[in-house]
């Protein structure tokens, strides 16, 4: 047996419908007009390991170096020092700050962090480095 794209395209539309739906009553009444048996659909569903369902094995290895923004650390040590953290966070992409905190912290943050945080974050590093090569120098 082979599960056709036409078949998985129709669970893909009733998993997003139940997403949607924040009434359990509605959920119930949707999954009895979608499905034969509901009960077996939803225990079918919490089977599923969404820990098995990765495409790579590499667990732990940071994505930031794959992805489209690079930057150097000149670069963003300049940018945070000419601009303000609120305009660099309403300008940049998420994507983008993730990529400069990995180019600063050689680490991937947070996943709660939002972008202000990022870019807050990285503001306060360069800042203890100012504060830094002040003691020194």
């Amino acid at each position: 047996m082979c599960i056709t794209k036409a078949q998985i395209g129709e669970l893909n539309t009733i998993i997003d419908r139940l997403n949607a739906i924040d009434s359990v009553d509605e959920r119930m009444e949707y999954l009895e007009s979608q499905v034969e048996d509901a009960d077996f659909f939803l225990e079918v569903l919490k089977k599923v390991n969404r820990n098995n369902l990765r495409l790579k094995n590499s667990r732990g290895v940071s994505d930031a170096k794959k992805t489209k923004y690079t930057f150097q650390a000149a670069d963003v040590l300049a940018r945070f020092q000419s601009n303000s953290v609120e305009s660099i966070a309403a300008d940049s992409s998420k994507e983008e700050l993730i990529a400069m905190y990995h180019t600063i912290f050689h680490a991937k943050p947070l996943s709660s962090f939002n972008k202000m945080r990022i870019a807050q974050t990285i503001n306060s590093y360069i800042h203890d480095m100012n504060r830094f090569d002040a003691l020194l120098g």
